[in-house]
């Protein structure tokens, strides 16, 4: 069966449509204290918690409060990080751990909710190339993108703001 380009950008754009409508539609409380959740990660979980915290500090428009009852929503996670291999001056020295320095990578997929258990937004966000340090660059994307997706959110509610 042959699918024509115009089809499938017609429901990519109704795909994307509805994403946003999904949206609108679950966030009918602005979100403004976040609860973080321990991420279940195999390794530096407490690490990526840490720097994901110490991320959305920085957003001005967000407040991590320390328990779950004060939140408007929870942010939890789940994820991996692991060694992709290892970067070493000597071309000739193979890829050895004894080798060289250790190149890590993983995924980090983050799910925002209400206080009633109900998706307001989910991103699974991947390290950069090359990064130097996994959980704090997976950290800057997670807040950056979740930033984004709330100020969406004032901006469709408060078109005056």
């Amino acid at each position: 069966m042959v699918v024509s380009r115009a089809k499938i950008r017609a429901v990519s754009t109704l795909a994307l449509f509805g994403c946003a409508l999904a949206w609108q539609a679950s966030a009918q409380v602005a979100v403004k204290r976040v609860y973080v959740e321990p991420f279940a990660v195999k390794d530096g979980s407490g690490k990526l918690q840490q720097e994901v915290i110490a991320q959305l500090r920085k957003v001005r428009s967000l407040s991590v409060v320390p328990d779950r009852s004060t939140a408007d929503a929870v942010l939890s996670g789940d994820g991996e990080i692991w060694i992709k291999g290892y970067r070493s001056l000597n071309p000739r020295s193979g890829r050895l751990p004894s080798d060289g320095t250790p190149v890590y990578t993983g995924f980090l997929s983050v799910e925002l909710r209400n206080v009633r258990g109900d998706t307001l937004w989910s991103y699974l966000v991947t390290p950069s190339a090359g990064s130097a340090d996994v959980s704090k660059d997976l950290s800057k994307k997670i807040a950056k993108h979740l930033a984004e997706a709330l100020a969406l959110d004032d901006g469709s509610r408060n078109p005056h703001s």
